[in-house]
């Protein structure tokens, strides 16, 4: 509670975790759409080339896994689609651990764990992202591990003070005094600059728990992480909520 962010210091990022099946009948709207092409992931036909060689019987029995002591109670059903979370098997933590090496979605990671620092007073185009050195999978707390370290980006926009612009709107003819207004506009350009906070400034853990949670939650909307595909279902990994904890 109340911890800063070290830009010094190892952090470890536990992603808690669940798998969703989404299973379509095949004559339904969404079958056909998916069975097309017309899906929308973004990354769906990356995912399709991917999920690769293995037979449909292996697919099925990924996806749709025997017993109902492999699936949970909670589901939904519309238009053709059921959806229920599924039980861990080893064969759907090895779709997990083969999913979380493919440069797609390192590069996912990359993405959604650089976070704009504008909203908390730093300057226009700052922000920090996570570098992470691994990322694993614990299949005993069901979470991804992520460790690595915090960086900060400095803004490269050059920082305005609207005084300034005000001034050189108003102050056309009165030369007389040109050389105090340019000594005056410097003087307010540094008390800009200096009005943001930077990377020597608190920035609270909590938020930038609060902020990745909100953002993986985003991705859970479209089921983006789909970690395993068969002819009328697809696995999809989603991230629940974020934990920063410093190593």
């Amino acid at each position: 509670m109340g911890a800063s962010i070290s830009l010094d210091s190892k952090y470890r990022l536990i992603l808690n975790t669940e798998v969703e099946c989404i299973s379509i009948n095949s004559s339904s709207p969404k079958a056909k759409a998916k069975a097309s092409g017309g899906s929308g992931h973004k990354h769906r036909d990356d995912d399709k080339s991917r999920s690769g060689s293995g037979s449909g019987s292996d697919s099925e029995s990924g996806s749709e896994s025997g017993s109902d002591s492999d699936r949970s109670d909670s589901g939904s059903e519309s238009d053709g689609e059921k959806t229920y979370t599924v039980k861990l098997t080893p064969e759907i933590i090895g779709y997990i651990r083969s999913y979380i090496r493919k440069t797609q979605f390192l590069d996912e990671f990359d993405l959604i764990t650089e976070i704009e620092l504008d909203k908390y007073d730093h300057a226009p185009g700052s922000a920090i992202v996570f570098n992470s050195d691994s990322i694993v999978f614990m299949p005993n707390n069901q979470t991804l591990e992520a460790v690595g370290e915090w960086e900060y980006l400095e803004s490269d926009k050059p920082v305005v003070s609207s005084s300034s612009k005000s001034k050189s709107k108003s102050g056309g003819g009165r030369s007389r005094h040109r050389h105090d207004n340019d000594d005056d506009d410097e003087d307010r350009h540094r008390a800009a600059s200096s009005k943001y906070k930077t990377k020597d400034d608190d920035l609270p853990v909590g938020e930038i728990e609060n902020v990745l949670t909100e953002k993986f939650q985003e991705y859970n909307k479209t089921r983006e992480f789909v970690i395993h595909e068969s002819k009328s279902s697809f696995l999809a990994l989603l991230i629940k909520s974020v934990e920063v904890v410093k190593v």
